[in-house]
């Protein structure tokens, strides 16, 4: 069943079936419930001729910027790696205080329960 859009200010008409071929792939592709709404927005609001060129626009210049920046970065990630690349870490909490004071084997009960009690406990 086709369904027929008009934007009578800017004289375009858009007929839209159940289903087209995608162009790329050749495969046949069901018309989404988003795209048939979108159409009817845009035909309603004179603006129908603006989609169907932000569309086209989209499709012939993609725009992947972003996986363009993860790729190099992933990149870069992989010659640090392939390099031996090893980055300089600061000894963890635990291993500074050992190195710098004894940390008594016993706590005192009192300690324990002065903690407790500050916590509602």
């Amino acid at each position: 069943m086709f369904r027929t859009y008009t934007d009578y200010v800017n004289k375009t008409a858009l007929t839209i079936p159940d289903q087209f071929i995608d162009v790329k792939t050749g495969a046949s592709v069901k018309v989404s419930k988003k795209i048939e709404e979108q159409v009817d927005y845009h035909s309603n609001n004179n603006t129908l001729i603006h989609l169907v060129l932000s569309a086209l626009n989209s499709y012939l210049h993609p725009q992947n910027m972003n996986s363009d920046i993860i790729l190099a970065e992933i990149h870069e990630i992989k010659k640090m790696m392939q390099s031996g690349y090893v980055p300089v870490q600061a000894p963890a909490f635990k291993e500074k205080k050992l190195l710098h004071e004894t940390i008594p084997d016993e706590v005192d009960i009192k300690d324990v329960e002065d903690v407790l009690e500050a916590f509602g406990g």
